[in-house]
């Protein structure tokens, strides 16, 4: 049976758009990226050349009835109007990460869906991947018991990465918003919802002069707009108590830390930023073990969350990067910030369902069988 693509546009032909257009012509079957977009039109020239699609303005593209689909890769302060616009023009809308910067925008960005009866979905999209996916699966198997507590770890050197990214060191693009999002939208999908949360935070060396010769700002002054180094408890609906630290002024080196600890083994998740991060099993008076992959998107499949989307709007069914998941952990992080600015515990006032797991055994060369890609039909 021949599937019926759904036409895309991309907004935003910066770094990432690489990635997302490559995975959305090459990979998936379901969606036929048409053209794209961006301020910078030589950017968006450059873009169109490389992958044959149409150099168009905003203006057509919403107005386009053909297209079904935005795909939102600008700066997540161009987030709300760029969503906000699409929906309004009857596009259904997948976002690079977060939805939004202010929390309410983004409250008001899933009302907006929800009124217009259109999909939004938002990244980060890794928790689709086989490591994420193999992590779900192990927990819910009971291989490591009944899940108790869980403690995150991430550190960056923001003075280099905001040199190459200034909105890193803005409002809504500090290191939880940023990477942090990875490893709770990591959690949410493998533990659900949560409670509540308690942190404390505080803004180290909040002036910076840019130091890249090669960048329009060397020399310039400028000012970290929020805490980069926090930490926080949280508690899940489930019970679940978590541990998080982030700090985006220590060394590049990242050391990796993303643990669930149960009451019959402990599970060390890789790096979820990546796609195929390897978990270790540790089970009671054994060594720790690395467990085979359950599931497929082994490689950089950055857009694989819009083309689940696009399944599941054809099949008529939840898409698994819901605007709900998205926009909790979203608040939970603004959660944190909230917390650690008021000296008090942050309820929290959103919930979703948790994503179901794709299917498992699909293979990337459909040669063996149903390829990959057949796991995000159902």
């Amino acid at each position: 049976m021949e599937v019926e693509k759904i036409k895309v546009a991309v907004i935003g032909c910066g770094v990432i758009s690489d990635i997302y257009i490559q995975s959305l012509q090459d990979k998936f079957t379901i969606t036929d990226v048409v053209a794209c977009y961006d301020l910078n039109t030589d950017k968006m020239n450059e873009k169109a050349k490389k992958y044959h699609l149409k150099a168009m303005s905003i203006d057509d593209i919403l107005s386009d009835s053909t297209i079904k689909m935005i795909v939102n890769l600008t700066n997540p302060a161009a987030h709300y109007d760029v969503i906000k616009s699409a929906l309004e023009h009857g596009k259904n809308v997948f976002s690079e990460k977060m939805i939004a910067v202010n929390l309410d925008d983004g409250k008001k960005l899933c009302q907006l869906a929800k009124d217009k009866g259109l999909r939004l979905g938002v990244a980060p999209d890794t928790f689709l991947g086989g490591g994420i996916q193999t992590a779900k699966y192990i927990v819910d198997k009971g291989l490591i018991g009944t899940p108790l507590s869980t403690v995150v770890s991430l550190n960056r050197n923001f003075d280099v990465y905001a040199d190459i990214f200034p909105h890193m060191n803005k409002k809504g693009g500090t290191l939880p918003f940023d990477t942090g999002c990875y490893y709770l939208t990591a959690l949410a999908s493998i533990l659900g919802p949560t409670k509540r949360v308690s942190s404390f935070g505080r803004c180290y060396k909040p002036d910076r002069i840019g130091k890249r010769v090669d960048k329009p700002w060397f020399g310039e002054k400028s000012v970290v707009a929020d805490k980069n180094i926090l930490t926080a408890t949280l508690e899940y609906q489930n019970g679940v108590l978590g541990t998080v630290h982030f700090n985006s002024e220590s060394i590049q080196n990242e050391q990796i830390c993303l643990d669930i600890y149960g009451t019959e083994g402990i599970l060390k998740l890789g790096d979820p930023n990546n796609f195929n991060s390897p978990n270790l099993l540790l089970k009671q008076q054994n060594e720790p073990v690395e467990f085979p992959f359950t599931h497929g998107y082994l490689t950089n499949s950055r857009g694989l969350g819009a083309a689940e989307m696009a399944w599941s709007i054809q099949n008529n069914r939840p898409h698994r990067a819901s605007m709900e998941m998205a926009y909790h952990v979203f608040e939970l992080i603004h959660g944190m910030y909230i917390s650690a600015t008021t000296d008090s515990v942050y309820g929290m006032k959103s919930t979703f369902d948790k994503p179901t797991s794709l299917p498992t055994g699909y293979l990337d060369n459909g040669f063996w069988g149903p390829t990959e890609e057949s796991a995000l039909a159902f």
